[in-house]
């Protein structure tokens, strides 16, 4: 291989230009390398083909046997129901069942002898529930002896099937028998105990196998051997068709044998296909090795020059390449600027990284401690608002009767804003409970839950309960799911103005969760303030028109998505409101 040097500086000794020679050399040695690799691929490619047309070819040869199968299954039930229905119109022919229990030669010979000429069958059989034959008569060359019997197994299984289709074998060959049970032209559906029985038979002469063999095309056989399908030489298609008797039991086949046209003319294709792809695989090699050469090795010299020296020089050389290695070069200009911008960028990137995380830290700090301090002044002022609501209650009851009517009103009002401090506490340290304590899951069945959240809340005589029956088991926080559906009831009971209050609680299966929905009859809720009501210290009535945290319902929604679920309200004022969430399953 030519070796092709830039030119290097004058003060260049001669071991760095031995070393770039080396370098160089070492780089066109990987190229030949990636050149044979391609070569390795592309034979890989033609051996893929190949493989590829392998699998085409044994799909064609499995849908030409599907096909062939199913036309050959279509022609012979086909050739079978001109028999199968005259079987069927005659089990509901009143003037038959009479004539099985009085058998008649008049009738036998105006309606049973003349199905031989009439349908070109070969056998007719009548019996009786007792499994006596009535009417046993075959016709083969002219003559009609009862060449072949029914046993009883066989009219124990038309008994039971009603209407059958299976084959027997004779000293004539197979035969095809249609049976069926005898009843009234009014029991159409066979639901009245059966009369009799009735069956035609047709031997499968050559004149049957002549008319399968014109409504499919190709050559039919009988035979009492099994083959598999196969495609035979000359792209011939044989297929298989079983002649099951009662038991279901194949005891000969119907074979036809028919070539296919397609599947030849697709090999052929395939052969010229595969003569032509491995021709191309060499030009393409040849070609590409000349190429190579020509057009890849002399740029990648200049390019590997510029790109080791990374003086103007050798960059001018590679703006002079009349290829697509000038815009290479043009790349190779632009790189160290690009370089020096991506540093600075990356060190950029890191004091921003080092300052969201500072931040992310502080944050969490900020949140851990204000959950501390909510829970901390919570508790702090339990005690000394115990002590206030001490004594305003020895006051109230020492000093009761002593004070005039507005003094003991104001005491009463001091009374009621210690419980309303109370309860505030109490919720503003549930709420932080919530989030400062973690609960186990459990297995909970709500069947138990409901009905003890609904003897907590104790609801008064004026409330109907209903709770759909058979509620889930989910997996939840027990202390939890419990407070969810104690304050809901809760609510729903405490809020009703009606003199009646009707609470459903309903639970309906989705894909991935469960829905409960708990409905009352109370006053309702407007649109305008479904978020509102899940806001913390919110309520829709003055506390001194009606006591109330507002801290309930905001406990109950941080609880549903904390354990992956949706809380959402839907309302009629004046007539209803509806609460649903969801429990993952």
């Amino acid at each position: 291989m030519k070796l092709l040097l830039t030119s290097q500086p004058s003060d260049e000794t001669t071991h760095q230009r031995e070393r770039k020679s080396i370098i160089l050399m070492k780089t066109q040695h990987k190229l030949l390398i990636i050149l044979m690799i391609s070569a390795i691929i592309l034979f890989a490619g033609f051996l893929t083909i190949l493989k590829i047309q392998q699998k085409q070819t044994s799909i064609l040869v499995s849908s030409g046997i599907e096909q062939q199968s199913g036309l050959l299954r279509t022609a012979t039930q086909a050739r079978s129901e001109v028999i199968a229905r005259t079987v069927y119109d005659y089990t509901y022919w009143d003037d038959l069942v009479n004539y099985k229990n009085n058998p008649s030669e008049s009738f036998a010979i105006d309606n049973l002898f003349t199905l031989f000429s009439s349908f070109d069958a070969n056998a007719v059989w009548v019996f009786n529930l007792q499994k006596e034959t009535v009417f046993e008569s075959a016709f083969v060359e002219e003559s009609i002896p009862p060449f072949v019997s029914l046993s009883d197994s066989i009219l124990d299984f038309v008994l039971s099937k009603k209407l059958t289709w299976f084959y027997i074998e004779t000293d004539k060959g197979i035969m095809e028998v249609h049976g069926a049970t005898m009843h009234a032209s009014d029991d159409e559906e066979r639901l009245k105990p059966a009369e009799g029985f009735f069956f035609i038979g047709k031997l499968l002469d050559s004149a049957y196998l002549s008319g399968i063999q014109d409504l499919t095309g190709g050559n039919i056989s009988l035979s009492k051997t099994f083959t598999e399908n196969e495609v035979k030489h000359g792209n011939e298609i044989l297929v298989s068709y079983p002649l099951n008797n009662f038991q279901n039991k194949p005891i000969a086949w119907i074979k036809l044998g028919s070539k296919n046209s397609f599947l030849e003319v697709f090999e052929k294709l395939s052969d010229f296909s595969t003569i032509f792809l491995a021709g191309m695989v060499i030009v393409i090699l040849l070609v590409f090795f000349l190429s190579f050469r020509i057009f890849v090795n002399k740029p990648l010299s200049k390019i590997f020059s510029a790109l080791e020296s990374r003086s103007q020089a050798d960059r001018l050389q590679l703006s002079k390449l009349k290829s697509e290695f000038r815009h290479i070069g043009r790349m190779i200009e632009s790189y160290f600027e690009q370089q020096e911008a991506l540093e600075l960028e990356i060190d950029v990137r890191k004091k921003t990284e080092l300052q969201k995380e500072k931040l992310i830290t502080e944050l969490d700090i900020s949140n851990r401690e204000l959950k501390d301090f909510a829970y901390i002044v919570s508790h702090d002022l339990k005690a000394p608002l115990r002590a206030i609501g001490s004594i305003s209650q020895w006051i109230h009851s020492d000093y009761h009767d002593k004070l005039d009517d507005d003094g003991r009103m104001q005491l009463d009002l001091l009374l009621s804003r210690v419980h309303r401090m109370q309860g505030l506490i109490e919720g503003i340290l549930a709420y932080s409970r919530v989030t400062r304590v973690k609960e186990e899951k459990e297995v909970i069945d709500l069947n138990k839950l409901v009905k003890e959240a609904i003897e907590m809340v104790a609801p008064s005589e004026k409330f109907t309960i209903t709770v759909d029956e058979n509620l889930p088991t989910v997996n939840y926080g027990p202390t939890r799911i419990l407070q969810i559906f104690q304050n809901l009831i809760g609510n729903a009971v405490k809020y009703n103005d009606k003199d009646a209050g009707i609470i459903d609680i309903h639970c309906t299966e989705n894909q991935h969760n469960w829905a409960i929905s708990i409905t009352d009859n109370g006053p309702g809720i407007e649109e305008k303030y479904f978020e509102k009501i899940f806001q913390i210290f919110q309520t829709l009535k003055s506390r001194d028109e009606f006591e109330s945290t507002g801290i309930g319902l905001t406990i109950v929604k941080k609880i549903i998505e904390g354990n992956g679920g949706k809380i959402s309200v839907n309302s009629v004022p004046g007539k209803q409101t509806t609460f649903t969430f969801t429990i993952l399953k």
